[in-house]
């Protein structure tokens, strides 16, 4: 039986540029193969091997006269 351990939960809303400066501290984490986040219990490293599997959408779904667009973007190793 495998064990699953949620390290850092976020859900917030950002204006869009604070929202593209995380992207780019993500992105920023995956050249370096490294991600450190700071949460309440301390900091906490993540390790990203070689190799990643990226997967990704964009949807856009119109209901009662207004469009909502999703970007989902999942990376896991």
């Amino acid at each position: 039986m495998s064990d699953k351990k949620k390290l850092v939960s976020v859900e917030e809303t950002r204006l869009a540029y604070m929202a593209g400066m995380l992207l780019k501290e993500i992105a920023d984490g995956l050249s370096k193969r490294k991600f450190e986040f700071k949460t309440a219990d301390g900091p906490v490293t993540v390790t990203v091997p070689k190799d990643v599997d990226i997967e990704y959408s964009v949807v856009q779904k119109d209901k009662e006269g207004e469009t909502k667009t999703k970007l989902e973007i999942e990376i896991s190793w």
